[in-house]
């Protein structure tokens, strides 16, 4: 029997932590309980062309993963992402690595410390998870 498949876009500040998306999507295959099928953009255009598309794959996703970084917190492309997700009613969770304790990108979103159970926990139900 195969894995359930979880549709997750991930948020993050491009320039800095677009090697975060990688380690996560690489660590999935044997971490997770779920196959992740990363929606997310490969692209940092800010333009309203990139926010038709970051657009549609929000909307076709399960859950909006924000991957905190130093500069998060402050990139506009991301804030777009978390203000579409909420018009998509798309459940949002805001992921911190390991020992970090980086800026959020707001306080009423759940805050999941990068833990593979935590993250388990999450992705099996993202619309109850509280947070850790």
């Amino acid at each position: 029997m195969s894995s359930p498949t979880v549709r997750v876009y991930f948020a993050f500040e491009f320039e800095r932590d677009g090697g975060r998306r990688g380690t996560i999507m690489g660590q999935s295959h044997r971490e997770c309980a779920f196959n992740v099928e990363d929606k997310s953009l490969p692209h940092a255009v800010h333009n309203e062309r990139w926010r038709r598309e970051a657009s549609r794959r929000i909307r076709e996703s399960d859950v909006v993963v924000v991957l905190l970084g130093q500069d998060t917190h402050n990139a506009p492309g991301v804030m777009d992402e978390v203000n579409l997700a909420r018009q998509w009613e798309r459940p949002i969770v805001q992921l911190m690595p390991q020992g970090k304790n980086y800026g959020l990108v707001s306080d009423d979103i759940p805050v999941c410390r990068y833990k593979w159970p935590r993250i388990n926990e999450m992705m099996r139900n993202p619309r109850a998870f509280r947070g850790n």
